[in-house]
């Protein structure tokens, strides 16, 4: 009986190319994954210090606790909660994923009250010596800027949507339409962010003047006890001359902040604020 011949089916395999750009992409994502961690550390570990040092001080300097008004237990719990972010991203467990999505809704709920939280908060946070690193100067708010929407805002927002990756992958599977809605949100808020910032610079750049700056400083550092708690809670309006200009001094008092706004004669402004807290104990 004659044989019969012919070619068997063999096993498709992967090409040498396809090989090595799976392996590159895998190579290139771990990186990307260092670099995110790294990053997540750092900002856990500068801000544990400056928590810790915030404790340090509301237990043994005499008078710094009063002088903020801290809560030792908020103090200890903000602490406490950069030490597991620290520990977290330090293992890279599977808690990494809900850290970087508790970082972003903090992010969030801290910038949905900016306006209204923004004084206040630089002056009560444990985090308030991080924020002082990127004050640099009352003249210019671009490092705080920077700090608070391309950090907090924009940072946050792409480091969620890298380490949720696996989860929103198999939402654009199984519903695409979804899926695609749901991943194209934090690219549209990354943008937001940095044109927030970017536009706040434009304005800051076109209506600051040093010179109502060194007014509402002069006019700041004026003020004296009687004057912040005899009008506490309002705002009053005047006129002053320095040289031959003169400007409209706008001083809006209280104990938790008192703010001095000064404007120019060609509509530019310079502006300064701070807590008045010793002149309302004193009065108390």
């Amino acid at each position: 009986m004659s044989g019969v011949t012919g070619n068997l089916p063999q096993r498709s395999r992967p090409c040498q190319g396809e090989r090595g750009r799976a392996s590159g992409g895998a190579l290139w994502a771990g990186r990307v994954r260092l670099a995110l961690r790294i990053a997540n550390l750092l900002v856990a570990l500068v801000t544990l210090a400056s928590a810790l040092a915030v404790l340090f001080s509301d237990l043994r300097v005499p008078g710094y606790r009063a002088h903020y008004r801290d809560a030792l237990w908020f103090v200890a719990l903000y602490a406490a909660v950069q030490g597991v972010m620290l520990v977290g991203f330090a293992r890279d467990g599977r808690l990494v994923p809900w850290l970087a999505l508790s970082k972003a809704a903090a992010a969030y709920l801290f910038l949905a009250g900016f306006t209204h939280l923004w004084p206040y908060w630089r002056e009560w946070t444990p985090a308030r010596y991080v924020y002082q690193l990127f004050e640099w100067g009352e003249e210019r708010q671009v490092g705080l800027m920077a700090l608070v929407f391309l950090g907090r805002g924009a940072f946050n927002t792409l480091n969620a949507t890298y380490f949720t990756a696996p989860w929103w992958r198999r939402l654009r599977v199984r519903r695409p339409l979804l899926g695609r809605t749901v991943t194209a949100a934090p690219m549209t808020a990354t943008l937001f962010f940095v044109w927030t910032f970017l536009a706040l610079q434009r304005e800051e750049a076109r209506t600051f003047s040093s010179e109502a700056q060194d007014v509402a400083r002069l006019v700041y550092e004026s003020l004296d006890c009687d004057a912040v708690r005899a009008h506490a809670g309002t705002t009053t309006t005047d006129l002053r001359q320095r040289g031959e200009r003169r400007y409209e001094v706008r001083i809006a008092y209280g104990c938790a902040l008192t703010r001095v706004l000064v404007r120019a004669e060609d509509g530019r402004i310079g502006k300064v604020a701070g807590p008045q807290l010793q002149c309302c104990r004193e009065g108390s």
